[in-house]
């Protein structure tokens, strides 16, 4: 089968790490660590797994992360390599093991790629596991796979970078007849929103600031419409058309992240900005809420900044190394800052529910309407156009970009 594989040999990763600062085009080529390559389709682990033939697969921020070398390294033990990238899917079944119930030849469903107790076939599961907490799972090294967080980080199980991939029955999601495979490929990342916004829901009018406004501060904008309708949220955009979006998807503020934006900040959070001896201006007062859907330092600082005190940052963004970041709002205003990954259950929704069924549940029934974010889509022999697409996000107005096969 045709896929685009990540592998990382000491020597292939600091050659590629090297012409990578000369051009994007070098980090995928036969010599760099993401090659366009034929392999053979991978084999069912158990005959409790599928086998499944990719329709779209997209590209989410955290594959340009691996595929940039851009990603910590020390995400490096919760891998195996090397791995065909892509997680966010819908697919079709093709081929079923003996042993695998309620789900068909032909059938289409997207899948929950998180490798944790369950598809890796630990009994007893770890306690997170078996709390329902699946993203924070001791076991994503051991098992029935080898190891990895998800599909699409792990040797030997393909991703949605591929024409094929398997996955464990309890991985699957079916998706309904009315729901289209524009939509459906939007679920595992409308789940990770759906969990960060479960995780500390506003209740009431609060105020709640969205930093970034690609495909995950946008669909973090419609998770807040559509499970805490009351907020009121203010969005921070690099670019026009991004704000466009956030507006349509029922942002009621949206600030430009260019030129001086912070009394535009201030002035939506009702804060006061005070300015000290030297260096950026202090906000007093602030949102309810802050949720972070960039990786950088000056997302993290401006959430810091803008955050009331007792109140809640909830960071998305795959961020690694913040150099530089002013901290000192952490203590003084008493925040809480909390990561958020991936997907689990949220036992105080009602009724009780699993993000990424909630997510699917969310866009099947019509309560979310996404599917616009789904702007470009290419053949994976595209693939250059394809990468190209995805970051630059600005000069091709692009949010979510996809393979389709």
């Amino acid at each position: 089968m045709k896929a685009l594989v990540f592998d990382a040999p000491i020597p292939t990763y600091l050659a590629t790490l090297a012409a990578g600062r000369i051009s994007d085009r070098f980090y995928v080529g036969p010599h760099a660590t993401t090659r366009y390559a034929d392999i053979e389709d991978p084999p069912l682990p158990t005959t409790r797994w599928v086998r499944l033939r990719t329709i779209l697969g997209g590209i989410c921020g955290s594959d340009l992360g691996i595929l940039t070398l851009g990603t910590s390294p020390s995400t490096s033990p919760f891998g195996s390599f090397p791995f065909v990238l892509g997680h966010e899917n819908v697919a079709e079944v093709v081929e079923a093991g003996p042993d695998v119930r309620g789900v068909s030849r032909g059938e289409r469903v997207t899948v929950n790629p998180l490798l944790c107790c369950e598809p890796r076939g630990i009994q007893p599961r770890c306690e997170a596991c078996a709390a329902g907490q699946h993203p924070r799972c001791t076991h994503f090294t051991d098992g029935d796979v080898p190891p990895g967080l998800m599909i699409g980080m792990t040797r030997s199980l393909g991703g949605s970078w591929g024409e094929y991939f398997v996955a464990h029955e309890s991985q699957l999601v079916r998706v309904p007849d009315a729901v289209s495979n524009q939509g459906a490929v939007l679920v595992e990342p409308f789940a990770c929103c759906v969990h960060a916004v479960r995780s500390s829901l506003p209740s009431g009018q609060e105020r709640v600031l969205v930093i970034g406004a690609g495909s995950i501060g946008l669909l973090t904008v419609a998770a807040l419409r559509a499970l805490s309708p009351d907020a009121v949220v203010t969005v921070l955009a690099r670019h026009t058309f991004q704000g466009e979006h956030a507006r349509a998807l029922g942002a009621s503020t949206v600030v430009s992240a260019r030129g001086d934006y912070l009394p535009a900040l201030a002035e939506a959070a009702g804060a006061r900005l005070l300015r000290p001896i030297i260096g950026e201006r202090v906000a007093v007062g602030g949102f309810d809420s802050c949720l972070v859907c960039i990786g950088g330092r000056r997302g993290m600082e401006d959430a810091l900044r803008f955050t009331r005190a007792g109140g809640t940052v909830v960071l998305l963004g795959a961020a690694s190394k913040l150099d530089g970041v002013d901290w000192t709002p952490l203590w003084l205003k008493e925040l809480t800052v909390r990561g958020s990954l991936t997907y689990g259950d949220h036992h105080h929704a009602s009724p009780h529910t699993h993000a990424f069924n909630e997510a699917s549940d969310l866009i099947a029934t019509g309560r979310v309407k996404i599917e616009s974010l789904l702007t470009h889509s290419f053949p994976l022999s595209g693939y250059r156009r394809a990468l190209a697409t995805a970051m630059d996000k600005g000069g091709a107005r692009s949010v979510k970009v996809a393979f389709a096969f």
